[in-house]
């Protein structure tokens, strides 16, 4: 999982970015251990994090997503 200061540069309407590089929403907030997106709604695991720049990048394929 990332540390919490990488964490602190997370903010609302970055966009995430799964591992086949496809658009799995907008953040919202982070809350109780989860990022909360929109467009659409979901509820991802903050240690499904691999790297924070402009975007989220998760360490998830679009099609592992169909859970959330």
């Amino acid at each position: 999982m990332l540390n919490t200061s990488k964490l602190d540069a997370v903010r609302a309407g970055m966009e995430v970015i799964t591992a086949d590089g496809k658009h799995a929403g907008y953040v919202v907030r982070v809350e109780s251990g989860e990022l909360v997106t929109r467009e659409p709604e979901r509820h991802l695991p903050l240690d499904w994090i691999r790297r924070i720049d402009d975007d989220v990048h998760i360490g998830r394929h679009y099609y592992q997503l169909a859970d959330r």
